[in-house]
């Protein structure tokens, strides 16, 4: 570490006074009934703040902003830049970097298009650095403010974790600016050095939180050991252990078995785990999310509902990802090249839903799938994903139709031969809304269906979760292939599948079809909680599942001869392919695209002592 760790950005100086502004707001949003006897605000000074237990735990609450979600940096984070997801260009705010990133032109002076996560998480860790200057003799009890000094040692850790997984090494500074510092200049350290700072402040935080007690949402001695144990995943992991040393995968095994041994436990449903309130039994760390502290714009439903519901429908599912997903007898529908069909697993490929891994129709709409309630003022109804066009359709899919149902039962909606879901009803000005990449699937998981389509207001039901025992099961399990005890990996693998809502076979394989099965399942399990993209990089695994084409369904039509009144479904037929309406997904670069360049302004305002990662020019 150099002299004196000073900030890169000379523009974050802020004034007391809008530091106060910050505590205070973040103190009120607290809903603490003690702040009511606190003296006028307009004579706050700084020491009332950092000598004031209930203005101090309002300033720890606003670092917690600091931790990225996982939808970051746009909805459903990093995961359409992977093979299991595609982002439609025309809805997402960050279409240009996702554009730049999949055609392999990533650069220091685009990235801050894709995400500014450099300059966002160096704000709040200075605001650590802050926290841990002004709490030096502190008249807060000893107690509570070892409390709080826990969860800050654990933030800044989270923070810096952020940083060395998307760029490697950065500086590490653990002072905050101050206005008579020498210089801006400051280099990096290097990524051995940084994944040791986190541990420390792990380890600090772990023995700080040691038998205290933490509300849900809040920093526990639990979290602050799995991110300690994440940690050490990413060191043993081939992207930062090209030598594959085998001590380092053995420290995060031990330090993940560790974790599980805390007493978490799976929850019974896996379908509620993502709902509050946060189940704390699997949850070791996560949050929901209230009107006043919400995901972005109007929230998950309105980027995720299918465009049919008159919503966004920014990122889809892809083909590869629904192929992921088992037959009840454990076998895949297709071979490893995702079009030929698996002869032992008893899959039609124009009957696909039928037996399927219960986690599939809990996570995925498909064409024909539901009933689901959508929650939409006066077009609120109860209704099948009606992803179909007429497969018998007259001129300019004009009327007379062959649907048996003029008229929805539930709400007097007109019915088609064509789905409302489909491109059709779009071209008939049914819905305002048919973005040009569908892949015929949309993600279910994180939507709630009693919730309206779009709101500032509401409480939506979603809890979203950072870190649970199922990923660390999954973590183990890696390790343990690495280690090579199959069966020990096998078996926690299992336990996953053995989750009494999912009941699933075991998985019995071993050696490159094990490897195929846990990262499977992985992907199954952890989608849009933030893992798949940054496990395809640290497993250095971006050829052929970055640069993957998009397929999904190209075409699915509805035949209703035969169908009843009453019958909300006739034949549907299935077409498969490329979906050419995608981005176009260039070859992967080269082992350089494993990390982000560092914006190139960040470089400039550190007068070029900033080292760029290699691959990215100077």
């Amino acid at each position: 570490m150099k002299n004196k760790n000073r900030i890169i950005k000379s523009n974050i100086v802020k004034s007391v006074y809008t530091l106060l502004t910050v505590v205070l707001l973040a103190t009120l949003n607290s809903c603490s009934e003690d702040i009511l006897d606190k003296q006028p605000l307009d004579t706050l000074s700084e020491g009332n703040v950092f000598n004031d237990p209930v203005f101090l735990q309002g300033y720890v609450y606003n670092i917690y902003n600091g931790i990225k979600p996982p939808w970051s940096p746009g909805t459903g984070g990093y995961i359409g830049l992977t093979d299991i997801a595609a982002y439609a260009p025309d809805t997402h705010n960050r279409a240009g970097g996702f554009r730049d990133y999949l055609e392999g032109l990533l650069s220091p002076d685009n990235v801050t298009s894709l995400t500014n996560i450099w300059a966002e998480e160096y704000d709040y860790i200075r605001k650590a650095n802050i926290f841990f200057e002004k709490v030096e003799g502190s008249e807060i009890d000893p107690t509570d403010l070892d409390h709080m000094k826990g969860q800050v040692h654990a933030l800044r850790a989270w923070m810096y974790f952020e940083l060395i997984r998307t760029y490697g090494g950065v500086p590490l500074i653990t002072t905050s600016f101050q206005l008579d510092d020498e210089s801006f200049d400051i280099t990096r350290n290097t990524y051995d050095e940084c994944a040791q700072f986190v541990l420390s402040e792990c380890d600090m935080a772990i023995q700080l939180l040691d038998g205290a007690s933490s509300d849900p949402g809040r920093i526990s001695k639990g979290a602050a050991m799995a991110l300690k144990a994440r940690m050490l995943l990413y060191m043993a992991s081939p992207l930062n252990n090209p030598s594959n040393d085998q001590s380092k995968w053995q420290a995060a095994a031990t330090a993940i078995k560790a974790v599980i041994d805390m007493g978490y436990t799976l929850h019974d449903t896996h379908e509620d785990l993502f709902k509050r309130p946060i189940k704390t039994n699997e949850i070791i760390f996560g949050k929901d999310y209230t009107p006043e502290n919400r995901i972005p714009d109007w929230g998950y439903n309105y980027d995720f509902w299918p465009s049919g519901f008159d919503a966004r429908q920014r990122l889809m599912p892809t083909q590869h990802f629904v192929n992921m997903f088992q037959l009840t007898n454990g076998e895949y529908p297709y071979e490893d090249d995702g079009v030929t069909v698996n002869a032992a697993s008893g899959y039609d490929p124009q009957n696909p839903n039928v037996n399927r891994d219960p986690r599939y129709y809990s996570y995925i709409l498909y064409p024909g799938a539901g009933p689901v309630n959508i929650n939409d003022g006066s077009k609120s109804t109860v209704r099948l994903y009606e992803y179909w066009e007429d497969a018998n359709p007259n001129a300019d899919n004009a009327p007379p139709y062959q649907n048996p149902n003029t008229v929805d039962p539930i709400n007097g909606q007109e019915l088609f031969d064509f789905g409302r879901d489909s491109k059709t009803y779009w071209v008939k000005g049914l819905t305002p809304f048919h973005w040009r990449v569908q892949t015929g699937y949309t993600f279910k998981k994180l939507l709630d269906f009693e919730g309206p389509r779009a709101s500032f207001d509401y409480h939506y039901a979603q809890a979203t979760p950072y870190m649970r025992l199922a990923e660390f099961y999954l973590n183990y399990a890696e390790c343990q292939i690495a280690l090579g005890d199959e069966a020990l990996a096998r078996e926690y693998i299992n336990k996953i599948r053995q989750r009494a809502s999912v009941n699933m076979p075991d998985i019995t394989s071993s050696g490159v079809d094990l490897v195929r099965d846990y990262r499977n399942e992985r992907a199954i399990e952890l989608h849009l909680e933030d893992t798949r993209f940054y496990d395809l990089m640290r497993w250095k695994a971006g050829p052929g599942y970055v640069d993957k084409t998009v397929r999904g369904l190209t075409s699915v039509t509805m035949d209703w001869t035969g169908a009843q009144p009453g019958d909300l479904l006739g034949t549907l037929h299935y077409t498969y392919g490329e979906i050419t309406e995608a981005d176009d997904r260039n070859a992967w670069p080269g082992d350089h695209y494993y990390l982000f360049p560092i914006p190139r302004e960040e470089i400039q305002r550190s007068n070029n002592a900033l080292e760029q990662n290699p691959g990215y020019g100077n």
